[in-house]
């Protein structure tokens, strides 16, 4: 007669603690799998918005032209002015596309306001203020922006008086809540050499 015993008690409490174990690791991995997706999508979606803001910013500072204009009363506004925390200036390049009558020119101001690096714009060259702006990075306890002369001197400040001189490079230092500090550095549009002098006729 053939042995028929089965599993003991003692063995059956075994194997299933093992299996328990087994059980436990794999959800421990597939959770840490999980988590590090969930990490890098979030670094990834950073990384992304970042790069706009980088891509918006040195669009407009590229093309920056020596352009004064009008502030709502009358008074006059320079090309560009540049403090600490923020800058605003005209640049071109802002055609509307849509047939309108507006010109290729637009003034822009980019500022830190309530905690958010927000970019704004004028709806008219000349007679307007700058407006509440769009956000383009939350959560910014502290900014901080100097700007490069032609003689490579670098200063917290800039008025383009006189001459509607512009710098030569922006930097831009953001502190973030949480975040590693980000540093960004724009060139301006290089200055336009005057037309050169015809020489005078010979006598």
């Amino acid at each position: 007669m053939k042995d028929e015993r089965g599993f003991t008690l003692v063995e059956m409490l075994v194997a299933l603690s093992i299996f328990a174990m087994i059980a436990a690791m794999g959800v421990g991995l597939l959770r840490s799998s999980v988590d590090t997706q969930d990490a890098v999508q979030q670094r990834l979606k950073g990384m992304s918005g970042l790069n706009r803001v980088r891509a918006v910013m040195a669009n407009d500072l590229a093309q920056a032209v020596p352009r004064a204009t009008r502030g709502p009363s009358g008074e006059n506004v320079p090309a560009f002015l540049g403090s600490s925390t923020g800058f605003a200036f005209v640049h071109a390049g802002a055609g509307t596309g849509d047939g309108s009558s507006r010109p290729d020119v637009e003034r822009v101001g980019y500022a830190l306001t309530g905690g958010e690096w927000r970019r704004a714009t004028q709806p008219m060259l000349d007679g307007t203020a700058l407006s509440d702006g769009d956000r383009l990075v939350a959560e910014v306890s502290a900014v901080s922006a100097r700007y490069r002369d032609d003689r490579g001197n670098w200063s917290e400040t800039w008025t383009s008086d006189p001459g509607d001189r512009l710098p030569r490079a922006v930097e831009v230092r953001m502190t973030r809540t949480g975040r590693a500090p980000l540093t960004m550095l724009f060139l301006t549009a290089p200055a336009v050499p005057p037309p050169p002098v015809a020489p005078a006729p010979a006598p």
